[in-house]
């Protein structure tokens, strides 16, 4: 109970409140400057036209809940994921364990994952967002994985040959190198991440999911569950779009297209 205490009220509960204390008009110019900085004016209207359609509905604010537990789950996945891949791949042994595991929590049902937590932390957003990080570490991890060991040998001898240690070449060489690998990984852990969050709606959050499970129940429902599905899809494509801009674009750089 301390550390849910601690997590809601220390992380939880300020970065709720900064996203919705952000105004549209500033959340539209912060999206689109990413958008022009990675992609230029093509992607910057891309995602504008996502936000748009979130903002012309009532469910802004529900939306932006979304993004923010989307947001805190992707940090803590992706630093575990690429943690967890780099032990992986430097590690015979744990690469066979490390993706044992991962095999093994793919096979579950996605909303067995709320069960042992909701027993721990109660009905929090702590326990949504702990089943969403361990199932959206899954891919942040293989794909990590994939990425070093793609990195070749012949750059990995030139590294030793100018004398460098194995955190020097972490950081200098195979991070740069499995960069746009690694970035895939980002963009299906954002996936897997709003699907999860969507699932944790059934133990009460309120995010978009909630809305669509009333929808779901709701003999009426159909157009809102239509419209509140098309906001979580353009969360997730913004994202995808940015990213995979991005990923090409470093791919370019380093030559591997």
């Amino acid at each position: 109970q301390g550390f849910n205490t601690a997590l809601i009220k220390g992380v939880l509960m300020p970065m709720k409140a900064a996203y919705l204390g952000m105004p549209v008009i500033a959340t539209f110019v912060l999206i689109m400057g990413v958008g022009y900085i990675i992609g230029g004016l093509k992607s910057a209207l891309v995602v504008c036209g996502f936000l748009m359609f979130i903002a012309l509905t009532e469910w802004w604010d529900r939306a932006l809940i979304t993004a923010y537990m989307a947001s805190f789950a992707v940090i803590v996945s992706v630093s575990l994921g690429v943690l967890a891949g780099t032990l992986a791949a430097q590690h015979q042994k744990a690469s066979k364990m490390i993706l044992l595991v991962c095999d093994t929590f793919q096979t579950f049902p996605s909303f067995i994952y709320l069960i042992p937590v909701i027993m721990l932390f109660g009905v929090t957003d702590t326990s949504v967002l702990i089943a969403v990080i361990v199932y959206a570490t899954i891919p942040a991890t293989r794909y990590t994985v994939e990425g070093l060991k793609s990195v070749s040998q012949s750059l990995h001898d030139a590294g030793s040959m100018s004398g460098v240690n194995k955190m020097q070449r972490w950081l200098k060489i195979e991070l740069p190198m499995a960069f746009p690998h690694i970035m895939l990984g980002v963009n299906q852990t954002v996936i897997f991440a709003l699907f999860m969050i969507i699932i944790g709606a059934m133990i009460g959050t309120d995010d978009l999911g909630q809305y669509i499970l009333k929808a779901l129940s709701d003999k009426n429902g159909t157009g809102n569950g239509l419209m509140l599905g098309l906001c979580v899809a353009f969360i997730g494509l913004s994202v995808d779009h940015l990213i995979l801009t991005w990923a090409n674009k470093r791919k370019a750089l380093l030559g591997l297209v």
